[in-house]
């Protein structure tokens, strides 16, 4: 043995540090970085290009020589989807999931938790072939009924080890290429939609409590039952998160949103997350917050405007405001801090509308002149670069009128690419702040 170490020794004498510490091995712990920055668009713009981000493509010297965008949520991520009731929560998921899953040949399951879905409105909603529901092993896997943990855990270990077991079978290149050029490999996504993670709670939280006070006191249950939730959330997400990111299964949970009640009367709320009103909190507490990838929270608007009707707008619906008050790959905030965009909800056909959704977003921007009765998308200087088109009658419109369309989409992901987190070149300029070291570059002063 001794001898043996003698010639390691040997063999390093001349080897860099790294190298040392790795004992020689190319095979050791510091081996080359295996992260992968790679994201699944929803098909909601806003949502995309909010938690997109750019990458720097270098040649074989390190130069940059080309930018590539990353939109929509990453590979293999634990993300929420908060907000109070009525605001579209899963009929928006329904949708991301589905579009992610479709277009990448990946496969879904959908807990209902809340045990309330008609399997009829999900199709409605997906749009995918009735294949993904009908088959012997469905695409879209639909679950409901008493729905714990352990069951979550146990389904997703299965996965999990079905996926690793025979990932030389199921990994495929993605046609994307990493920051060095080389293309990027993945499994197909299986997409998890858990709604909602508070119904989870329910069924995997002892209610018998020894107390004969507890029923007359629903505040103090109230908050032994969170504490007990949240503690069952974290060692549950704890288990589940590395599996995610091996076996690239994306996990969106909805988490709903509720009033953070105080213990003492005399107190204010301690406020519970960054973006939220000081006596807001979601299920799951701060273990939910802190291990998402992304919190995206909607919120239904009441205002006489922020509802359409048939006659007058050309459809039944509704707005929704979105705010991404968690982001771990772009800016993080609210309708305050200038983050919050507007979402339109076609309730009886199209779902989330995609396109008056844009028209909101660009009439927020500047760059749309006129109103519903009739727009005009313009550049930067107010110069018209479409015909008309109206709110009401937009699809035909754009369907009679291309060059209009065309111009309308520029000027949208011109817009868009705006919110996407930028990548600047910053390689090699780190400069340690040092007091001594600026005080005395500053002697001659």
């Amino acid at each position: 043995m001794a001898k043996k170490k003698g010639l390691l020794e040997s063999e390093l004498e001349n080897a860099d540090y790294m190298t040392i510490l790795n004992g020689g091995e190319s095979g050791g712990i510091f081996t080359t970085n295996s992260m992968i920055d790679y994201s699944y668009p929803t098909g909601v713009s806003l949502i995309d290009y909010t938690l997109g981000y750019e990458i720097n493509i270098r040649d074989e010297s390190g130069k940059v020589v080309g930018k590539r965008l990353c939109l929509g949520l990453q590979a293999g991520s634990f993300n929420v989807i908060t907000g109070r009731t009525q605001s579209f929560k899963t009929t928006i998921t329904i949708q991301m999931i589905s579009n992610i899953a479709y277009a990448n040949d990946g496969n879904i399951i959908h807990y209902d938790a809340e045990n309330r879905l008609v399997l009829e409105r999900v199709r409605l909603l997906s749009r995918l072939p009735e294949s993904w529901f009908s088959s012997s092993t469905p695409r879209y896997s639909l679950r409901s009924g008493a729905i714990g943990f352990d069951t979550l855990q146990n389904d997703i270990t299965q996965i999990y080890e079905n996926k690793m077991r025979h990932k030389d079978l199921l990994i495929k290149d993605t046609g994307v290429k990493d920051s060095e050029g080389k293309p990027i490999m993945l499994m197909p996504p299986t997409v998890i939609f858990l709604d909602s993670l508070q119904d989870v709670i329910g069924e995997a939280v002892d209610y018998n409590i020894d107390s004969k006070n507890f029923d007359d006191n629903r505040e103090l249950r109230g908050n032994m039952y969170g504490a007990q939730s949240a503690k069952t959330i974290r060692g549950f997400l704890t288990d589940i998160l590395p599996m995610l990111k091996e076996a690239n299964i994306v996990f969106i949970a909805i988490a709903h949103k509720t009033s953070n009640m105080s213990l003492n009367p005399f107190a204010g709320v301690k406020k519970q997350f960054q973006y939220a009103a000081n006596d807001e909190r979601i299920s799951g507490g701060s273990a939910v917050e802190f291990n998402a990838s992304a919190v995206i929270n909607l919120s239904g608007l009441v205002k006489d405007d922020s509802r359409f009707h048939y006659n007058t707008d050309g459809f039944e619906g509704n707005t929704v405001l979105y705010e991404p008050t968690k982001v771990s790959t772009n800016e993080s905030g609210n309708e305050k801090t200038g983050l919050g965009f507007k979402l339109i909800i076609d309730k009886k056909k199209e779902g989330l509308d995609n396109l008056r959704t844009l028209v909101e977003f660009l009439k927020d921007r500047g760059r749309l002149k006129g109103n519903r009765a009739g727009f005009k998308v313009i550049d930067k200087s107010g110069n018209e670069l479409s015909e008309k088109f109206t709110w009401k009658n937009i699809y035909e419109d754009f369907s009679k009128d291309k060059k209009s369309y065309r111009a309308f989409m520029i000027v949208a992901k011109e817009e868009l690419e705006k919110l996407v987190a930028p990548a600047p070149d910053v390689s090699g300029t780190i400069k340690p702040f040092d007091v001594d070291g600026i005080l005395g570059e500053l002697s001659d002063v």
